[in-house]
């Protein structure tokens, strides 16, 4: 059978044009399939952003569980002072709900007026001892000794309450407190005035007998005959 050169190429289009179309229908499979298929880099949903947790600092009033603590209030919890004839550190102790202190004698009755109450702070610089001007002490209907110190300093976080050092000596009977100040780290900018500052300092169950508390400072020594 005899072809012309038309029918030559009809017969080359209809090839080419079927395989286009077998392409076409390749490509068109092979991207259903990527849709398909699993895929990498993904997330299932938004990433959640952790959280800051906030940080007690110690001496803030919000991180002590004690009634009144803060400026002008009651100081908060911490251990009682160290035994033995070594120094220790203690904090300021609670005061008892009721608790009454002695009026000392002397002219000076400004220390007993409204005193701001500290608590420890940790990581203060330029350590320093303060100078006591009034020790007062009280026992509790427990038997608990309690002491008051009381003494005129600068401003947080200019100054602020380092610790107490406590030198107890059980056969002696006496007690001696250091007051330890310092400032915040770092360049602080502070008013430039004097604050009555007071801690309270729980001594526990102390000896029965006459005992003889002291204090660094222009403070005298109090004697307290303990049952």
């Amino acid at each position: 059978m005899l072809h012309t050169r038309q029918d030559a190429r009809l017969a080359r289009r209809s090839v080419a044009g079927a395989l286009l179309l077998a392409l076409t229908l390749a490509a068109v499979a092979a991207c259903a399939g990527a849709g398909t298929g699993p895929t990498t880099g993904s997330t299932a949903g938004p990433q959640a952003t952790p959280q800051p947790t906030p940080t007690a600092v110690p001496g803030d009033p919000g991180a002590v569980a004690s009634p009144g603590g803060g400026p002008g209030g009651i100081g908060g919890g911490t251990d009682p002072g160290s035994g033995g004839g070594s120094g220790g550190n203690v904090g300021s102790g609670i005061l008892p709900p009721g608790l009454t202190f002695p009026i000392p004698p002397g002219p000076d009755q400004g220390l007993l007026g409204e005193a701001r109450y500290l608590t420890p702070t940790q990581g203060l610089v330029n350590q320093h001892g303060a100078s006591v001007q009034l020790v007062r002490a009280a026992i509790t209907s427990d038997g608990k000794t309690f002491v008051d110190l009381r003494w005129y300093s600068g401003v947080a976080p200019c100054t602020a309450l380092d610790s107490i050092k406590v030198q107890k000596d059980d056969a002696a009977r006496t007690v001696h407190l250091t007051v330890m100040e310092g400032s915040g780290p770092g360049d602080q900018v502070c008013i430039d005035i004097a604050e009555l500052h007071a801690v309270a300092v729980d001594l526990g169950v102390l000896a029965s007998g006459t005992w003889t508390i002291s204090a660094d400072g222009d403070a005298p020594a109090i004697r307290l005959d303990v049952p």
